[in-house]
Formats: structure tokens, C-alpha cells, sequence
């Protein structure tokens, strides 16, 4: 538990110790994950996450949609705590305007803490076609995510915590550099209304390292998302 209390205290203090000196902007994230079992050990997700830019830095374009995130994956379940899945996104950006295609793997599991605490794990590696870039860029992800029940408010309330550190492998010739890429941290209330839907709010923190001459940015990110889960075995 000692362990746990440590992880969470360094999360929270991450953003404070990192995000010094940088421009900042605000925006507005909205999720639709939807999950489903088509067997005991086939899965799969897609996942559309429309993005909105409430203030950019300098020569943004405010009030505006900014990113249009469309992924979607199939999985196999190794066992019930470890999935492996490969997948595709289509991401549309408005501010340039440009067009990433993304092929992904991920391995997915999760690790059961005290009670009916837990944390999930997701290890996830892109290879990034991005338009005006020649080469491909891959960048490694992990995310950690832990919920936390707040029964003592409400039976279907909890507490979520993610982190997400993102990390460019290779240099690309007018595009991505190898390096330390971003950092996500999120915090929420997620309310269960259902067996297969939940809804999630909260704010997330975004730090993205500047390539070159250009500064990094924090982004203050307000976050509404829906999730739901679906299977053809009931």
C-alpha cells in the first residue's frame, strides 16, 4: 500500500515538477470508447475522440475543432488479465491542416491491488504516417490507469488516475525526433450508470517537449467521455 501511496504522490507532483516555463494553452477533449467481446478471447474497441481548442498559444486558432482522433483495434485475450491487440487510427488535425494514419500494437493488463482496487497497464507502439513526413516515426507509449470506488458517496462513483508517457524512437526527416515526445496525466470522477456504460469527467494535463527552436507547451485539457462495452457471448 506504502508502494501505491508513493506512485500516486509522484503523479500528482509530475506535472507541477516538469511543467515550468512553457507556453500554454486550454482544450476541450471528448471521448467515445466503445468495447466489444465477440468471443471468450476475441475483443475489440473503437475509439472517437473529437479535440477543441478553447485558447492556443500565439497564432492558434481559438474556438475551433482542433484534432479528430478515430481508432479502432482487435484483440486476443491471452488470459483474463492480458490482452494483445493490433489496430489503426485516422487522425485529421485543423490547425495545420494535415492527415496522420497510424498502425498500433498494445498489450493490455491488469493488476489486482487490495479490495477492489486496480490498475491497468497499456503498453502501446505506433508507427506514424504522417502527412509532409517522408519517413515513419515510432514512438512508444505506457499508460497506467487506477480507479479508485468512492462508495462512501455513491456505490457507482470513483475515483480515476491515469499517466501517460510518450517517447519518440527514431528521428524523422522534417517531422518527429527521437527523445522524450509528451506527458499526460488525468484526474476524474467516474460514474457507472450501468453494467455496460459509464461516463467520465475530469482534467488532464498535457506536456508536450518542444523540437528545435520551438517551446514546449502545456495544454490544460478539460475531458468529457462516454464507455461503453458490448458482447455477442450474453
Amino acid at each position: 500500500m506504502l508502494n501505491i501511496r508513493v506512485s500516486l504522490a509522484l503523479c500528482l507532483l509530475l506535472p507541477a515538477i516538469v511543467f515550468a516555463d512553457t507556453d500554454t494553452r486550454s482544450s476541450l477533449w471528448t471521448m467515445s470508447l466503445n468495447r466489444f467481446q465477440f468471443t471468450e478471447q476475441y475483443r475489440g474497441f473503437l475509439d472517437i475522440q473529437p479535440r477543441f481548442t478553447v485558447a492556443d498559444i500565439p497564432g492558434g486558432d481559438n474556438g475551433s475543432i482542433d484534432t479528430v482522433l478515430i481508432r479502432g483495434a482487435l484483440g486476443y485475450q491471452l488470459n483474463p488479465d492480458i490482452g494483445i491487440y493490433q489496430g489503426y487510427a485516422i487522425i485529421p488535425t485543423y490547425d495545420p491542416d494535415k492527415v496522420e494514419h497510424r498502425s498500433f500494437q498494445e498489450l493490455l493488463a491488469k493488476q489486482s491491488l487490495t479490495g477492489t482496487h486496480e490498475l491497468m497497464h497499456r503498453i502501446r507502439l505506433e508507427q506514424r504516417f504522417i502527412e509532409g513526413v517522408d519517413d515513419v516515426s515510432l514512438r512508444f507509449r505506457y499508460f497506467a490507469r487506477f480507479i479508485y470506488p468512492l462508495n462512501g458517496i455513491h456505490d457507482n462513483l470513483s475515483l480515476a488516475i491515469n499517466e501517460e508517457v510518450f517517447i519518440h524512437l527514431n528521428d524523422t526527416d522534417g517531422g518527429p525526433r527521437s527523445g522524450f515526445n509528451q506527458n499526460r496525466f488525468f484526474i476524474g470522477l467516474n460514474y457507472r450508470i450501468s453494467k455496460n456504460f459509464a461516463f467520465e469527467t475530469g482534467y488532464q494535463n498535457q506536456y508536450v517537449a518542444g523540437q528545435g527552436s520551438a517551446d514546449d507547451v502545456v495544454n490544460h485539457i478539460a475531458f468529457i467521455g462516454m464507455q461503453s462495452s458490448f458482447s455477442l457471448i450474453d
